[in-house]
């Protein structure tokens, strides 16, 4: 039986159902999805778990797709090219349009595995919009504020407002040593929506 985790639904105040910024959190077991529907209507989904598993990942992503009243994926952003997060774009394309792939551009991490999944996930990105991201762009989704905070081990060169002060709970903080793969350079996005604000940075 598919299931789909339904984490967050974030009305702020608006009257009308279709008005809403809905946000779906779906179980892929371990890796990670997020469906977005902006009040415009416009989708963003972030992630699309594993390959494999008899298409059971892009399954439950089309069930919430359906749920929320989604027939295509406006913006698909992958965060990184590790399996659990991009394996499972070629079984979500047979199941559902997808019209913008976001990433960071190249994949960092050179292994027979990797560059196989890399290479079926570019071979679908091929047939859509490519958008390379940077930190610092914004992705074009109406009603909503999408800004790219970080890609390809690059941030954001200001603090946003508010912010940039030092935290003094993290004063004996020390850098790990820096990390040469994927994860690295997870493309992070910073959605904001009236008060409300959602970070995800994949698995910087």
């Amino acid at each position: 039986m598919m299931t789909v985790g339904l984490l967050l639904l974030a009305s702020v105040g608006l009257a009308s159902a279709a008005k809403d910024l809905r946000i779906y959190f779906i179980d892929v077991e371990g890796g990670q999805s997020t469906l977005v529907v902006s009040p415009s209507g416009e989708s963003i989904l972030i992630d699309t778990g594993w390959a494999g598993y008899n298409g059971r990942d892009a399954d439950r992503i089309a069930a919430a797709a359906q749920a929320a009243g989604v027939k295509r994926i406006d913006y698909l952003i992958i965060t990184h090219y590790h399996v659990d997060h991009v394996g499972g774009v070629p079984q979500l394309a047979a199941r559902l349009p997808i019209v913008n792939f976001v990433d960071h551009g190249p994949d960092f991490e050179a292994t027979a595995v990797g560059d196989a999944q890399f290479k079926a996930y570019v071979e679908i990105r091929d047939k859509g919009k490519h958008i390379l991201a940077k930190p610092g762009d914004r992705i074009p989704v109406k009603g909503l504020d999408v800004q790219v905070m970080t890609s390809a081990g690059e941030a954001i060169a200001a603090p946003l407002p508010g912010a940039g002060q030092p935290n003094p709970e993290c004063a004996a903080f020390k850098p790990q040593a820096p990390d040469p793969g994927e994860n690295a350079r997870s493309l992070g996005t910073l959605l904001t929506y009236g008060k409300f604000r959602m970070l995800d940075l994949g698995d910087l």
